[in-house]
């Protein structure tokens, strides 16, 4: 990752000690959620570091895949997205009134039940990048794994 000044002292103001599992990841949620730009260059500038000590991968094999579907079905995606939350809640003054109202329905949404549960997660406008991976949202947030 590449950032300006005033991405690093957000990420700063958030704190060195927050609780999450992809630094990047959340990085690019606290950033863009307070309102920054963020650009996304495909073309691979440097080699992805892939090692067996990795806690999450390329995700590109059907047993990385499997093993995704996996750790939602055990609930760790709901685990991650609260750490996510948490960490976003040290910015709260910070998000865009529109990021805080789509924190709220999301978060609203994972503490309701089935039908009101859809519906917040629809207004929220969660979704995924692929078919699969809606189809698989949809299905975990059926489960109230979200």
């Amino acid at each position: 990752m590449v950032f300006n000044n005033a991405a690093r002292e957000l990420l700063c103001e958030a704190g060195a000690n927050i609780d999450v599992v992809t630094y990047d990841w959340w990085g690019y949620i606290a950033i863009s959620a307070c309102g920054g730009k963020v650009l996304y260059d495909d073309y691979p500038s440097l080699r992805y570091r892939q090692h067996a000590n990795n806690l999450v991968g390329m995700n590109t094999s059907w047993s990385a895949r499997f093993a995704r579907v996996r750790l939602a079905w055990l609930g760790q995606f709901r685990i991650w997205n609260d750490k996510n939350i948490e960490a976003l809640q040290r910015l709260q003054t910070r998000l865009t009134p529109e990021n805080r109202k789509i924190l709220d329905q999301f978060c609203s949404a994972r503490q309701r039940w089935l039908i009101p549960r859809l519906i917040g997660f629809k207004r929220a406008g969660i979704y995924r990048q692929t078919l699969m991976g809606n189809l698989g949202l949809i299905f975990f947030m059926l489960l109230n794994k979200i």
